[in-house]
């Protein structure tokens, strides 16, 4: 027996469109209101960075970098503070230049020296000297020694007076 196969098609029925009817529409006066939101002035306190950077000091990283570490969650002033009781030739340099930069933020920067913290305390490796000592002959390195130098970078951020 055969199949009969049937094909469905969709008819489309035409759209049908519908009147609108007017109507008597009486005049409305609308007034605009407008509100005025007054918002809170707040002070805007902008924050600045001041920068020490020296690539020539004569101690060699790892030092600095020891006693960086311990002052990096310190504010400057309160790390400047702590650093006048230590006796080491690192302690005296870092000194110095936390002296530096916190008169740089407080004088250029018009920076509030109680909001003062590190942005970025770095210790990178400098220079290096190296001379002969025959006195160690072939051994330990050939006889070099290394005279290494440090790269101090200090960042300062803080909020305007």
């Amino acid at each position: 027996m055969p199949k009969e196969i049937k094909k469905i098609t969709k008819v489309k029925t035409p759209a049908v469109k519908k009147a609108v009817v007017k109507k008597d529409i009486k005049k409305v006066e609308v007034k605009a209101v407008s509100k005025v939101i007054e918002t809170p002035k707040v002070e805007v306190s902008h924050t600045k960075i001041a920068k020490y950077f020296n690539k020539d000091l004569m101690i060699s990283p790892r030092k600095l970098r020891l006693l960086a570490d311990n002052i990096r969650k310190l504010s400057p002033v309160d790390a400047l503070a702590r650093l006048k009781f230590t006796n080491t030739k690192s302690a005296r340099i870092m000194i110095k230049a936390l002296q530096n930069v916190i008169a740089d933020a407080k004088n250029n920067f018009n920076l509030d020296t109680n909001t003062l913290k590190f942005d970025l305390l770095k210790v990178d490796e400098g220079l290096k000297m190296k001379r002969m000592d025959k006195a160690h002959g072939s051994r330990f390195a050939r006889g070099l020694i290394q005279k290494r130098h440090s790269r101090l970078i200090i960042h300062v951020k803080g909020n305007q007076k």
